[in-house]
């Protein structure tokens, strides 16, 4: 998983090539990558907000004003794209752009999902197993201790 000002930035990224290409004319499947990343981004974005939600810990930079700016940012790059494609895209290429974006960001989601998963799992086995074998430890030289061998 990516940092969120990683993440905005490959959406500011994605955005303005998205801009770009629909104002040149381009349709969307010569813009894969574009949509690719921006979608990638906002992935990132939810699946991080999702996980910090959990957390029992937050930072002081993740202050509710911080986040609610990027929300405006992203809400307004969207809306800047609708405008744009209304203005110099093809009938129903917003409605594509869409689709693919939200296939995209559930394709991405999926398996940063996944991803969290197995590593909080390779924590979990870190931790048992290390916990076990302290265990093991103390209790046999508490064991020869008993017998007093030691």
């Amino acid at each position: 998983m990516i940092d969120p000002i990683t993440a905005f930035s490959a959406i500011c990224a994605g955005h303005k090539a998205i801009m770009k290409g629909v104002q040149i004319g381009r349709d969307l499947s010569s813009m894969g990558a574009a949509v690719k990343k921006y979608a990638q981004g906002e992935a990132e974005l939810q699946v991080g907000e999702a996980r910090k939600k959990k957390s029992r810990f937050s930072l002081v930079e993740d202050s509710a004003i911080e986040k609610h700016f990027k929300k405006e940012a992203l809400e307004d790059m969207r809306n800047e794209l609708r405008s744009i494609f209304q203005l110099y895209g093809k009938p129903g290429q917003w409605e594509r752009l869409q689709a693919e974006i939200a296939a995209e960001r559930a394709e991405q989601k999926r398996m940063l999902a996944e991803k969290a998963r197995i590593y909080d799992r390779n924590i979990t086995i870190a931790v048992v197993t290390g916990i076990l074998s302290v265990a093991t430890v103390v209790l046999y030289y508490w064991i020869e201790f008993l017998k007093g061998t030691l």
